[in-house]
């Protein structure tokens, strides 16, 4: 590993070195490496399989980003946390997987089965669960998971090697962790460590692959750039992607597509920017679904605070449990966690895609006897609409009484 290691950097300190011995209750001390690089990954990772260590690795960079690296006996099951953790999921997933990149992730499949694993509350994390779950379903075969968690890991070790000093705390898991693959740390250090020393030669190895390129003026970079060039890059780059999320959308190696815009980055044509992760699909619910306690739970869909709080005190004091929704996203995965045993959609607030919506619950074997009641503005527009807007129930007229909502609970959670 030394012969592989050319970088300058110092091998951890007597003061971070580190004892764990086999079997033993206490957790391991924290250790600080000066600078986490192949060396001192392969002193880490050496220790944790002579120990047979089986928990979680955090690891912190001194910007204060957290990583965290899940082992079942030395070996690596799963990564979590660092930079864009969602980002890097979806790109792994995309990139390994052309059935699910045909399907979508955004699917309402996919999204059913995000919603099932979030439910699992699993020790790990929510995605680890819904690979596990779709390599038991055969949507993934074993190579993929492999492949899939192996570029994951890759990309948090590249990360932690650009951040300087990182202070490692070791949590040995009360229960074991069946893993569903195990990577052998060893050679995964030896790609990352190619891959940052090719990515550092580069012109652009100061910057991060997690920032985003964004086009300073279109008017500029036409006329410096060829029209097969500009229709590329105008087309493709919108700040919102980062370069790791560019080089897997457009198919390309991310060291070569960031090589490409190179000259136009040094001309200030295009600039590279920070970007935030994309957010979490759901919120991590209750160790309980709202539905599996004993009252009624009813599901209200307005983006009105005033309505949804009537509705909530309406429904309250009717003895029922209450949901609110006021994100248009978050129906679908929200339902399909808690699944409610009665639903109130406004149509103001969906529009168009009210139909849409209830179309998908009714297509959802765990809701299609769920009661949809759709609220609407005026009187007399609901009728010619309830043909289009499919799978509702009934319609309610606003504005709304506490009369309407209670006949409305009584006929049909009787």
């Amino acid at each position: 590993m030394a012969n592989v290691d050319q970088e300058k950097t110092k091998t951890a300190s007597p003061s971070t070195t580190f004892s764990m011995t086999q079997g033993t209750r206490e957790p391991p001390a924290p250790i600080c490496f000066p600078k986490f690089a192949t060396t001192q990954q392969a002193t880490l990772f050496n220790k944790l399989k002579n120990n047979q260590f089986s928990g979680k690795v955090s690891c912190q960079t001194e910007q204060g980003r957290e990583s965290h690296i899940y082992c079942y006996l030395g070996r690596i099951i799963y990564v979590t946390g660092g930079t864009h953790p969602v980002r890097r999921w979806r790109r792994s997933v995309l990139k390994i997987c052309p059935k699910l990149r045909k399907i979508g992730l955004q699917s309402i499949a996919i999204q059913q089965d995000i919603a099932a694993s979030i439910r699992q509350n699993n020790p790990i994390s929510w995605d680890y669960d819904l690979l596990c779950s779709w390599l038991k379903q055969q949507k993934i075969n074993r190579t993929e998971l492999l492949e899939i968690i192996t570029s994951m890991v890759i990309e948090v070790l590249f990360d932690l090697m650009q951040g300087g000093q990182v202070s490692c705390h070791f949590y040995p898991h009360k229960k074991v962790l069946y893993p569903s693959v195990l990577l052998d740390p060893e050679q995964t250090i030896v790609t990352t460590w190619k891959s940052w020393q090719n990515w550092h030669r580069s012109t652009l190895g100061s910057h991060s692959p997690n920032e985003a390129p964004v086009i300073k003026s279109l008017e500029k970079l036409k006329k410096r750039s060829s029209a097969k060039t500009y229709e590329v890059l105008s087309k493709y780059i919108d700040g919102n992607r980062s370069l790791r999320d560019l080089a897997v959308y457009m198919e390309q190696d991310v060291l070569r597509l960031t090589s490409s815009l190179a000259l136009y980055i040094q001309l200030g044509l295009i600039n590279l920017k920070e970007i935030k992760d994309l957010p979490q699909p759901l919120t991590v619910p209750q160790e309980k679904s709202l539905a599996h306690d004993e009252n009624k739970l009813i599901a209200c869909v307005d983006d009105n605070p005033r309505m949804c709080q009537l509705m909530k005190d309406i429904i309250a004091e009717a003895g029922h449990q209450f949901l609110g929704i006021n994100d248009s996203s978050k129906v679908i995965p929200l339902c399909f966690i808690h699944q409610p045993n009665l639903i109130f959609i406004d149509l103001e607030m969906l529009g168009i895609d009210s139909w849409k919506v209830c179309r998908k619950l009714r297509n959802s074997k765990a809701l299609q006897q769920r009661p949809i009641i759709v609220l609407v503005g005026q009187k007399g527009v609901w009728e010619p609409l309830h043909n289009k807007i499919s799978g509702s129930s009934a319609f309610i007229s606003k504005p709304l009484s506490k009369e309407d909502i209670l006949d409305t609970i009584l006929q049909h959670l009787p």
